[in-house]
């Protein structure tokens, strides 16, 4: 699986571009602010977008959806049932993000694994040894969970799961603070919450995110 990371926005959002090299099936995860330069980078490399994958529904990560379900309503685009409530317009092809859902990129797969916290629907997608986790985990920090719909203790409950993946795995998340890229292992080790939460100090975690 190919990996393609666009830094977007006023707000330092990452969107992704995923594919199937054989194929040249593609998905994109959290387009947002500059759709058409994800749509030039597709239309470059002749990928065929087959599905859209949202890791929750915060404008900043799905505001450019739209773009791409414009011309093509019936295009796939996952999102945890949890979190569709929010969106302005929901997609006629609009699906549910589901734990453990697998989806298909052309030959390569997807799993949907739920962390909550967040938002009650954030989800984080696993690949091949990448995980992209969106707003739940960060490069040294944790997404908030001052929103509405946002809870400290479901956050943990996510953190001790990303705890438990493989130190190897790479670290794709929905913003660019404090770095672009890490391994899990790096975070298990300088991520003070992934620490608190691999080491089950569930009391430390809350007052910290608090």
């Amino acid at each position: 699986m190919k990996i393609r990371q666009f830094k977007l926005g006023p707000m330092d959002n990452f969107s992704y571009a995923v594919w199937d090299e054989r194929s040249g099936a593609a998905a994109l995860i959290d387009p947002a602010w500059q759709p058409g330069e994800l749509d030039l980078f597709l239309k470059k490399e002749k990928l065929t977008l087959g599905l859209i994958l949202l890791t929750h529904a915060h404008p900043d990560h799905v505001n450019g959806v739209t773009f791409f379900t414009g011309g093509n309503s019936g295009l796939p685009v996952y999102l945890n049932s949890e979190d569709q409530f929010m969106l302005e317009s929901r997609p006629g092809g609009l699906r549910d993000a589901a734990e453990g859902e697998k989806i298909l990129i052309g030959s390569e797969e997807i799993t949907v694994m739920r962390t909550a916290g967040h938002t009650q629907g954030s989800v984080c997608y696993l690949a091949r040894g990448a995980v992209f986790s969106g707003d739940t985990l960060f490069v040294g920090e944790c997404g908030r969970v001052d929103l509405p719909g946002s809870s400290a203790e479901a956050l943990y409950n996510s953190f001790v799961r990303l705890a438990a993946l493989p130190d190897g795995d790479t670290l794709y998340p929905g913003h660019s603070y404090n770095g672009d890229t890490s391994t899990l292992g790096v975070q298990k080790e300088y991520n003070l919450y992934l620490k608190l939460a691999r080491q089950g100090r569930r009391e430390d975690f809350l007052k910290a995110v608090r």
